[in-house]
């Protein structure tokens, strides 16, 4: 696969180590899980400001599976394959990505094509995998960890004190933010849709408490 220049003589020969096609999950027809078919395609390069990630776990989300269903067509533009958050390791990057980057073990928020040996995302929507944390594991954090902190701190503007109303406190979103409520000093009060879940909410929230020194939010 021919490298593009503006890529850089680091991430030329990086590059031109990889393979020219990858094993990728495609959906041949809106179906159940017998649909998806492992297939060859090729390679993505990574244009400006992004990076290609050589992926070693996927999340499943919601979308994937309503993609698969046939009710979820990707957006124009995006990867027909499924697949929107990833973890793994960068092996190349586009114009205006330092080099240095190169190697870094990240997680990240990617356009759809997830389910992949390689997928392009933006460097800007990865973020370093947490110490201690598997790749397994990382792969199941950018759309809720993301979701949340856009929606309650960066739109809600929720700070040490306040108290937050989560719907479906033992889903991905509910337990991730019943996790940034503890850690915030921010009381978290949920609905779930049996006892047991709600019993399940609870532990989970006090699991969630941490004797480390946190930060602390202010009202804007």
């Amino acid at each position: 696969m021919p490298v593009p220049e503006s890529m850089g003589a680091e991430s030329s020969m990086l590059k031109a180590a990889l393979p020219e096609s990858m094993r990728a999950v495609a959906i041949t027809q809106p179906g159940g899980p017998e649909v998806l078919q492992l297939v060859q395609e090729p390679v993505p390069v990574p244009v400006a400001g992004e990076v290609l990630i050589e992926v070693v776990a996927a999340g499943v989300n919601r979308p994937d599976v309503a993609q698969r269903q046939g009710t979820y067509p990707p957006p124009p533009g995006a990867s027909p394959l499924p697949g929107l958050e990833v973890s793994g390791t960068i092996v190349a990057v586009g114009e205006g990505v330092p080099r240095e980057v190169l190697g870094e073990k990240v997680c990240a928020l990617v356009q759809g094509g997830g389910y992949a040996d390689y997928v392009v995302t933006p460097y800007a929507q990865c973020f370093p995998v947490p110490p201690g944390l598997s790749f397994e594991d990382a792969a199941a954090l950018p759309e809720t960890l993301m979701t949340v902190w856009h929606n309650l701190f960066e739109r809600a503007y929720v700070a040490e004190g306040d108290s937050v109303l989560i719907h479906g406190g033992t889903s991905g979103i509910g337990t991730t933010a019943i996790t940034l409520c503890r850690l915030f000093g921010i009381t978290s009060i949920v609905t779930c849709g049996s006892g047991e879940k709600c019993r399940a909410a609870t532990e989970w929230g006090r699991a969630m408490r941490s004797t480390i020194a946190r930060p602390t939010l202010s009202k804007r």
